[in-house]
């Protein structure tokens, strides 16, 4: 276990590169209710921004949790993406630690915590501009084989 680069792990397990997907909530740039997320790495970071609109409003003036766990879970998700691996998610756990505010930006990152053959645990968090941390999260991706590529259409 370590950190590191996704994509290096055993040899027998699938290196892919990113395909992208139009329709993808998170980041597919044709999904009108999406969002429409641009995603970019930064080392071992990948790090992203939003900016919540009324449409995503729980409370008055206030982001849904639901969204603010779409975000998280997309940042978590897509970092062995952009590091050339193919995964789904077992399992996430998110923590609401303020309000976050429609209307202003939130930035958004993860990077991996740990790996051990197909299983990568990672983390991701949001931020106000005023760099409080309004959510953070952890996960598991799993590494999906060249079988379970091709039964899920995806190789």
């Amino acid at each position: 276990m370590g950190r590191g680069n996704i994509a290096a792990g055993p040899s027998n397990l699938v290196a892919a590169p990113v395909k992208e997907h139009p329709g993808c909530y998170g980041c597919g740039q044709a999904n009108s209710i999406g969002l429409r997320l641009h995603m970019k790495q930064h080392g071992d970071r990948l790090k992203a921004t939003f900016t919540p609109q009324k449409d995503h409003e729980g409370w008055p003036g206030i982001v849904h949790g639901g969204v603010i766990a779409s975000l998280l879970y997309e940042l978590m998700e897509n970092l062995a993406y952009h590091q050339g691996a193919v995964t789904m998610m077992r399992s996430m756990k998110t923590r609401y630690r303020a309000p976050a505010s429609v209307g202003h930006e939130l930035s958004a990152e993860s990077w991996q915590e740990s790996r051990d053959g197909r299983q990568i645990a990672v983390r991701g968090e949001l931020r106000s501009t005023d760099g409080k941390v309004v959510a953070d999260g952890a996960a598991t991706l799993v590494v999906l084989s060249q079988e379970q590529l091709a039964r899920h259409g995806l190789g």
